[in-house]
């Protein structure tokens, strides 16, 4: 839910650096990565619902 370009890159990078460490065999890294991408991405969500007008 990119609501700016600079999230829109910034979880591009992120999930990029995801894919990277799926391919690498990091899986545990990789699960670290994609719980934070996704509570990042929730708080993003909420900022956006809740707190910009």
């Amino acid at each position: 839910m990119a609501s700016s370009k600079f999230s829109a890159i910034f979880f591009l990078i992120l999930y990029a650096v995801l894919l990277y460490l799926v391919f690498a065999d990091h899986n545990m890294a990789a699960m670290y990565l994609m719980a934070i991408g996704m509570f990042l991405e929730a708080c993003e969500g909420v900022y956006c619902n809740f707190f910009k007008h």
